[in-house]
């Protein structure tokens, strides 16, 4: 029982990791799949948390890293190992959160990155194509979405692609996909985002061509 308890502290004391203030904004802007990328997973989602090792330092908030790791429901992630051996996960940025996100049958479905552009103005672009949803039994709903971490650290983008989704059944009864970077996420409708503390994300899915840029000085 006492490990447990040293566990949990840890995890919460992780969290409050200083974050530095990020600003968002929305724009419509063409999407394009990923050309010549690499493929991190095409079978069996579910459950994985996939390391990607980043030929640069990326910034995310008070954080230089060049080892991330992606949550195959749309997350970005740092890994720590305590003291005491214990492995956990923390989220830096939510790119698609609480959706519950899995490889859908029938289509090309899988998770996938490329680095663009050269230093020290260089962009890595993590693709999550046809995304099935943990909620839809019939493997009918599919999102496209890319998450890109730019080297200066001052900026990420969420990019949204084509989709074919029926909320109510996609979701499962959720609000909609969660976005944000440490504990400031973005809400309302998603053509009219508001940033603030509130963890319930959207009220619906972003259209193609929708996206969110978070920027700091």
């Amino acid at each position: 029982m006492k490990r447990i308890i040293i566990l949990f502290v840890l995890l919460i004391s992780y969290y409050n990791i200083k974050a530095q203030t990020y600003t968002a904004s929305f724009a419509i802007q063409a999407y394009s799949q990923l050309q010549n990328d690499t493929v991190l997973t095409d079978t069996n989602w579910v459950g994985k948390i996939i390391p990607l090792k980043i030929p640069f330092n990326v910034r995310i908030s008070s954080l230089a890293l060049n080892q991330i790791y992606i949550n195959v429901d749309g997350q970005i992630m740092r890994r720590s190992t305590t003291t005491g051996g214990f492995v956990f996960y923390s989220t830096l940025i939510y790119g698609f959160g609480n959706c519950g996100l899995r490889q859908k049958k029938g289509d090309i479905s899988r998770i996938s990155y490329v680095t663009e552009g050269i230093s020290p103005n260089r962009i890595v672009k993590i693709q999550f194509k046809n995304a099935g949803f943990v909620g839809d039994e019939k493997h009918e709903d599919k999102i496209n979405f890319q998450i890109w971490l730019y080297e200066s650290g001052k900026q990420y983008n969420v990019c949204f692609g084509p989709k074919s989704v029926i909320p109510l059944r996609a979701l499962n009864g959720a609000y909609g996909p969660l976005l944000g970077i440490g504990r400031r996420y973005l809400r309302g409708t998603p053509a009219a985002p508001v940033l603030g503390t509130a963890s319930y994300g959207f009220n619906g899915i972003p259209d193609s061509s929708f996206t969110y840029r978070f920027t700091r000085p």
